[in-house]
């Protein structure tokens, strides 16, 4: 299997500029606690990029694909998984993950996707 991205949304709709909700909606990401897997590609990582201040993205591996697979049926790429929150919260919805925070690029989101699942 290709190297996989997920996105998940972290905040709400609400005050967000058009050309980033517009990118979130262009991603599939409507709603809070949605994820999303893409193939790793430079054009999706760019648009993950300018979403960064309301989701949080990285590399998920081939185990928590599986994981996904097991708790929703079919999983691949673009699908839109409405998960519920993670058990514990999120850390900070206002900071960036490099901050302490939830928010923009991590090394990987299986920590955070399997508090999900």
């Amino acid at each position: 299997m290709a190297d996989m991205i997920a996105a998940v949304k972290i905040r709400g709709n609400v005050d967000v500029p058009k050309p980033v909700q517009d990118t979130m909606t262009n991603l599939g990401l409507e709603n809070r606690n949605q994820i999303v897997l893409y193939e790793d590609d430079d054009s999706i990582k760019g648009m993950m990029n300018k979403a960064k201040d309301y989701i949080t993205y990285g590399e998920v591996s081939d185990e928590v694909v599986e994981m996904l697979e097991e708790r929703y049926e079919e999983v691949g790429h673009g699908t839109v998984i409405s998960a519920t929150p993670p058990s514990k919260g999120f850390k900070s919805t206002k900071k960036g993950f490099s901050q302490g925070g939830s928010l923009g690029k991590r090394p990987s989101v299986d920590s955070l996707i399997k508090r999900m699942i």
